[in-house]
């Protein structure tokens, strides 16, 4: 069967709805109404784009703040494998007792010193172990 056969008869039953559809169309009510209901859709989808823009724009910054944290990784590294070393250095016997007189030169130490090493630990590991914890957050 042709499908253009069918078209004379969906266009006589598409001219009645029509008809009762026109007047409704051109009622005043009817277009502010729907004014209304396709402004609203507009604006919603405007705001959507915004916010995605805004999430965006955010999540970029985010990825720079990362890129520049981990410049300064290095030296927790650093710190971190210095004091993996004096750890091992004071269980291998040949360097024993080198680690044994740098003790007894640290516990005389000025408490000034032991501040000044507080400042660079915090300093190092402290700042960057809480910037992770509030980027996970």
């Amino acid at each position: 069967m042709n499908p253009l056969m069918l078209l004379p008869k969906l266009i006589g039953v598409a001219k009645p709805l029509l008809g009762i559809a026109k007047p409704l169309i051109s009622n005043p009510l009817v277009k502010i109404a729907s004014d209304k209901i396709v402004g609203g859709i507009e604006h919603s989808i405007e705001k959507k784009k915004i916010i995605r823009a805004k999430e965006i724009e955010a999540e970029q910054n985010v990825s720079i703040e990362q890129v520049r944290q981990q410049q300064h990784s290095i030296k927790d590294e650093i710190l971190t494998i210095k004091i993996t070393a004096i750890f091992i250095a004071m269980f291998l016997p040949f360097t024993q007792p080198y680690m044994e007189k740098g003790m007894e030169i640290l516990r005389n130490a000025p408490t000034e010193f032991w501040w000044a090493v507080l400042i660079v630990y915090s300093g190092s590991f402290g700042l960057s172990t809480l910037n992770n914890i509030k980027g996970k957050k």
